[in-house]
């Protein structure tokens, strides 16, 4: 996505707004990240705020002046640009935790999807924890969630991406995807070009 010095609104809709991250968010972002992700998932929040060029962090605001830097924000999201691919990862998307169940998500999901689509973007790409140990019934609920909003699991079942914590542990992950353009859909040789710039771009993984 471009723009990375703007901080123009990307989308609104009902109650809630998609904009660039503002210094002003920092102190409720971060709440947010911290509260969702554990450590053997986050990056160091600096990585976000001061993230790549070819990287938009975003956050989730709503109030009747949406807009506004003194809105609340409800929510985070990383998106980076996979090279030249058309497509894009989102690295992190969090709501916060406290006012889940009010179809905050849902909404993240949707500006995301119509901020990407108007950059050109065609492919929408992330991975999930895959549901296995003591937090499956959570990761089974984080998939049906995606799957809600229009993301698919993919058929990669060797996908393994290195670890990218804080902690360095390796999280066993899933990849999802969605559509966004009129092209092939994420089968076959697309299916192979997504994977291939997730692990190039994403984690550094030369296949």
């Amino acid at each position: 996505m471009d723009g990375r010095d703007s901080h123009d609104g990307l989308g609104q809709m009902t109650g809630t707004m998609l904009r660039d991250y503002l210094s002003a968010d920092d102190g409720a972002a971060r709440a947010v990240y911290e509260a969702s992700f554990p450590p053997s998932l986050r990056a160091p929040w600096s990585d976000l705020v001061h993230h790549r060029l070819d990287e938009r962090f975003v956050v989730l605001v709503e109030g009747d002046a949406a807009a506004a830097a003194d809105a609340t924000t409800v929510g985070i999201a990383l998106i980076r640009r996979l090279g030249d691919t058309g497509m894009a990862f989102v690295r992190y998307l969090a709501v916060d935790p406290t006012r889940r169940d009010r179809g905050l998500g849902s909404q993240l999901v949707a500006h995301l999807r119509e901020a990407l689509r108007a950059d050109g973007i065609g492919v929408l790409l992330l991975d999930v924890e895959k549901p296995v140990g003591a937090h499956a019934e959570e990761d089974r609920r984080r998939i049906a969630f995606y799957e809600r909003c229009g993301l698919t699991l993919l058929d990669v079942p060797d996908y393994a991406p290195p670890e990218h914590g804080e902690t360095g542990e390796i999280v066993p992950l899933l990849l999802m995807g969605e559509v966004l353009d009129d092209a092939a859909p994420l089968t076959g040789a697309r299916l192979d070009e997504a994977v291939r710039a997730v692990l190039l771009h994403r984690y550094g993984v030369q296949t």
